[in-house]
């Protein structure tokens, strides 16, 4: 598809199992640094699964991943950390117990140590209120709050690929709005992104690229200008559904 064989991103054929179920299937892409692949797809697609084989959380059944020219496809999640890949789930993944500083600093491990304060103190000025709270559990954040805190505790460690997970699900659009605001600042052009996402309307104002998951396959493929808009989206899916088919997970 478009994004070239640049020094970006390039899965190949990637399959994820778990048992007997293929929940990804032979899924090929290329991401040239500093674009956004927008993974489109309903519950069920296989979008978190194939995010999490990327980052090195869940094996691969087949395939190979490879970033900036080097093959991922056998390395361990820490590892690929150690190249700049960063995964951010949905906003319940926080160390409630830990403080929100405390937080933060665990996604500052891998920086030299003179990186980290000049790191935390960009991160705490994009959201304030973090630093407002940084001596407060994380346990007492709203559920925005948490969604800061957990693109913070990304941003803080300086990644060049980052993984998003519906980063805005459930979230009033104010919030969204902010939080996109944030990425489109100090992600968009300079970072590799892949973006799982149903809302074809929030995507659109960060993706260069795009495909489409249906039970663990892809099966559409596009440029931002070939993007669709959410109704012809909810079309493409349903058109695509096979009854009786297995969800390749979420």
């Amino acid at each position: 598809m478009a994004g070239g064989e640049g020094q970006g991103l390039r899965v190949r054929e990637l399959s994820v199992a778990f048992g007997q179920v293929v929940a990804v299937r032979n899924v090929s892409f290329s991401v040239r640094e500093g674009e956004t692949l927008a993974i489109f797809g309903a519950n069920g697609s296989g979008k978190t699964t194939l995010l999490k084989a990327v980052a090195g959380l869940l094996p691969s059944a087949g395939g190979r991943i490879a970033y900036r020219g080097e093959d991922l496809t056998a390395l361990p999640a820490h590892e690929r950390a150690r190249r700049g890949v960063r995964y951010v789930s949905d906003r319940s993944r926080v160390a409630t117990r830990m403080t929100v500083r405390e937080n933060l600093d665990a996604g500052a491990w891998l920086l030299p140590a003179a990186r980290r304060e000049p790191s935390r103190e960009r991160v705490l000025s994009l959201f304030p209120v973090l630093g407002d709270k940084a001596r407060e559990p994380a346990g007492i954040l709203s559920g925005g709050e948490r969604q800061m805190l957990i693109l913070g505790r990304a941003l803080i460690g300086e990644p060049t690929l980052l993984l998003m997970d519906e980063p805005f699900l459930g979230l009033s659009r104010e919030m969204r709005d902010r939080l996109l605001s944030v990425i489109e600042g100090t992600m968009k052009g300079k970072a590799t992104i892949l973006l799982a996402e149903h809302d074809a309307d929030t995507a659109l104002r960060l993706l260069s690229l795009h495909v489409i998951l249906r039970n663990g396959i892809v099966v559409h493929e596009g440029t931002r200008a070939e993007a669709p808009d959410a109704k012809t989206l909810t079309a493409l899916l349903h058109r695509h559904f096979r009854p009786g088919a297995h969800p390749g997970g979420r």
